[in-house]
């Protein structure tokens, strides 16, 4: 909502330039200010009337237009799973789905145990699963989880929407609107440039002042990053681990996911020349996965792009077209070695009592060993994930399979995350894996 009413604003400044007619410029000022408007009124609504949970309810809300409550005895599973749809209304009730979306889109699906009838307003029918869309869904799940784990909530408090309920722990909340800042200043400053609108001498005063507004924005936000930093270390987290956590958690979340998938890329590839592992202190490996065919073609055209990169020059010239097509496939060969190799310096292993699985250039997750009820070995037919199932990537022919007694949180498409009670680890010999992890001891039991 904020980049919309943003861009509104720029807008009008750019159709202000392109326009000569007065009476134009005036109805595209009108138009602008109104879209501005009613957008601005539209994100006030969805936060002055979030989803609640009270008294045992759950409120779903959709600002003003929309409420309809759902005892939480009717709920069965709340799980996290990003939709889009392409429905016009506010809310919409098909094939049992009661969808209530925010910008075409819902991140939080709550199942319910049997068929029930909903009447809230125009929509009425028989449901049996609700779409809803959550500012933050990680907590609004939690929060529904938890109520339905320990009853019926004592006081009102928001869950979803505008503004989820509940403070979560170490997170500083004042900084989630002025972490776009940066942004802004320097979009304002590319559009006010690009367009004309001022003259060059006062153009250069602009720049000035935003490049010291950029300046205050870096000791604020440095400032901002020794106090995370300092709250992470005192949690308990290593000096490297809370580097990374007060910087991701200062950025916007998609900027924050590209740096980290940037990040790993060159990562591997140092763990990959030095010959070291991802692996952390205390650590006991279990089997380390080949690369398989997928890692032999990844090798194979990281050595393509690398020989094409360092010819292309010498076949076409230095010119700058020449330079950039050479940076790319240097950049692709880069990218295809680090896919190559990170099957070997990211293995799986124990620690701590918890089982580390590591897939993918930067993936990581941790299972408690007290929750692993039991650990056997399968074939390519147990290696199908399905709703409650994962299977990590990998090409070989059996998997170590791991039955959790309560389900846990593992990546799915578009970096949401989906509960699971069985993850499928393919390796080449699982049986030493699972050896391995029933020998490995609970924390607190002697070696």
């Amino acid at each position: 909502m904020a980049a919309v009413v943003f861009l509104s604003v720029v807008e009008i400044a750019v159709v202000d330039v392109l326009l000569s007619a007065p009476w134009a410029r005036v109805a595209a000022l009108l138009a602008g200010l109104a879209v501005a408007y009613v957008t601005a009124g539209f994100a006030v609504a969805l936060a002055a009337c979030p989803h609640r949970l009270a008294a045992g309810r759950l409120t779903v809300s959709y600002g003003a237009a929309f409420r309809a409550e759902i005892p939480l005895g009717l709920l069965g599973e709340v799980t996290e799973r990003r939709v889009m749809t392409g429905q016009s209304r506010t809310a919409e009730l098909s094939d049992g789905v009661l969808s209530v979306p925010v910008m075409s889109a819902t991140n939080v699906v709550l199942r319910l145990r049997g068929p029930a009838r909903l009447e809230a307003g125009r929509v009425t029918g028989t449901v049996r699963e609700i779409r809803i869309h959550a500012a933050d869904p990680g907590a609004a799940v939690q929060a529904v989880r938890g109520a339905l784990a320990a009853g019926p909530v004592p006081h009102p408090a928001p869950v979803a929407g505008g503004k989820p309920g509940g403070r979560v722990p170490g997170r500083l909340r004042w900084l989630r609107r002025g972490r776009w800042a940066g942004l802004g200043v320097l979009l304002a400053e590319v559009v006010l440039v690009a367009t004309g609108v001022l003259d060059w001498r006062i153009a250069a005063g602009i720049l000035a002042v935003t490049e010291g507004t950029l300046a205050a924005l870096g000791l604020f936000f440095g400032a901002a990053l020794v106090l995370r930093y300092r709250q992470l270390r005192r949690g308990g987290l290593g000096r490297r681990g809370a580097v990374g956590g007060a910087f991701f958690s200062l950025v916007p979340r998609p900027v924050a996911g590209a740096v980290r998938q940037e990040l790993s890329v060159w990562a591997v590839l140092a763990r990959a020349v030095t010959f070291r592992a991802e692996q952390g202190p205390g650590e006991v490996l279990l089997a380390r996965p080949g690369p398989g065919r997928a890692g032999a073609a990844g090798a194979a055209g990281a050595v393509g792009g690398a020989a094409g990169a360092a010819a292309l020059p010498a076949w076409l010239g230095t010119g700058p077209l020449v330079l950039a097509g050479a940076l790319v496939l240097l950049y692709a060969a880069a990218v295809a070695a680090a896919c190559a190799v990170a099957g070997r310096v990211r293995p799986h292993g124990v620690r701590g009592g918890c089982v580390v699985l590591r897939w993918g250039l930067h993936h990581t997750v941790e299972i408690p060993l007290a929750v692993v009820e039991r650990a056997g070995v399968a074939g390519p037919a147990g290696q199908r994930s399905s709703g409650s199932c994962f299977v990590l990537p990998g090409r070989a022919a059996r998997a170590l399979v791991l039955h959790l007694g309560c389900p846990v949180d593992v990546p799915a498409r578009m970096g949401v995350l989906r509960p699971v009670t069985t993850i499928a680890v393919p390796l080449p010999d699982p049986a030493a894996a699972r050896t391995t992890l029933l020998n490995h001891p609970a924390p607190g039991e002697p070696r």
